[in-house]
């Protein structure tokens, strides 16, 4: 995080007012636009952090250039509340919370009540979407509920904080559904809808996160429940199952992403190495997955979830976290 942060203090924020990611093809205009926007998004994050831990002068000036771009993004982006588009603002929201205390009075209202944005803009994406909608089952919903877990943390909005128990339970029943046998076995809505493990990874890995980082807000039904969808990537991660993904899937944006050539969605047999971060992270909170997933222990991982799996994954080094 200090090298990322260290070769990033003049970093250039490129703020712009929306992200247009869901529904469009990857080579799309707008699509382009949000992607090369995005871009510093890791490196805004690790200068945040590098403006909490590092040693002086790395530390103020990395806390000045996150203060910097993450007030840029304040001023111009406009949350829509469309999980899909904004679950890459994850990081930046975590960067607010940890500068946002460090800036002068008029600097953390700025940066508080645009995190907080990204909460009542979710809240009201799901009510125009009615209670049928399959967004609510889906991984949508997961990244929906991580965002505004993440938000209203660091706003400070307790009231919305508190809604997040409830929000997660009603997610748990809805996502996790039954298997062959007519009971639920970890399989998730987005493995069914999608016939893809692709999805079901992105339907249980933003709950791994709330709860690593919220774990007061995650009840021990929810929890078996994330449990369950992990034990379900057993056997494909270790190779005794394969699965082909996409052949069966019933989202016709699947087909269209496959014909445009996009290799995620070709039909072929799903990649373990597409749940390693995943898993890294769950080890954390899920002791019984350690023994089939030693493997993934290893240095290849981007410097963010290094990171989170050392606070995470080794207990004793919390207190030195600022």
């Amino acid at each position: 995080m200090w090298q990322v942060a260290g070769e990033s203090l003049n970093l250039v924020a490129r703020p712009i007012e929306r992200f247009e990611l869901a529904g469009t093809l990857n080579h799309h205009p707008a699509h382009v636009r949000s992607d090369l926007a995005k871009e510093n998004f890791p490196a805004i994050f690790a200068l945040a952090v590098t403006g909490r831990s590092a040693r002086e002068p790395l530390r103020t000036h990395s806390r000045a250039a996150a203060a910097s771009a993450l007030l840029s993004w304040a001023r111009v982006y406009r949350a829509t509340g469309n999980p899909v588009d904004e679950w890459f603002f994850v990081p930046l929201l975590q960067a607010v919370d940890l500068v946002a205390g460090l800036l002068s009075p008029a600097q953390e209202a700025t940066l508080l009540r645009w995190a907080q944005t990204f909460a009542i803009s979710g809240d009201r994406f799901y009510e125009d979407l009615g209670d049928r909608n399959p967004a609510r089952a889906n991984n949508w919903m997961a990244r929906r509920l991580l965002i505004r877990t993440v938000a209203s943390t660091a706003a400070g909005d307790a009231a919305a904080r508190a809604a997040m128990q409830g929000l997660l339970r009603e997610f748990a029943a809805r996502n996790y559904v039954a298997g062959p046998s007519g009971e639920r076995d970890g399989r998730t809505f987005d493995f069914i809808q999608r016939d893809a493990l692709h999805y079901h990874v992105a339907a249980v890995q933003p709950i791994v996160e709330v709860l690593l980082y919220t774990p007061d807000l995650v009840d021990p039904g929810v929890r078996a429940a994330i449990g369950s969808g992990l034990e379900f990537l057993r056997p494909f991660f270790l190779g005794h199952e394969e699965h082909v993904e996409f052949a069966r899937t019933s989202n016709s944006f699947d087909r269209d992403r496959r014909d445009d050539g996009n290799p995620q969605f070709r039909d072929a047999p799903w990649d373990p190495a597409r749940g390693r971060v995943l898993l890294r992270l769950a080890r954390a909170a899920f002791p019984g997955i350690r023994g089939w997933t030693e493997q993934i222990v290893d240095h290849r991982y981007d410097p963010r979830t290094k990171l989170l799996a050392a606070i995470y994954g080794e207990p004793q080094r919390r207190a030195e976290w600022p």
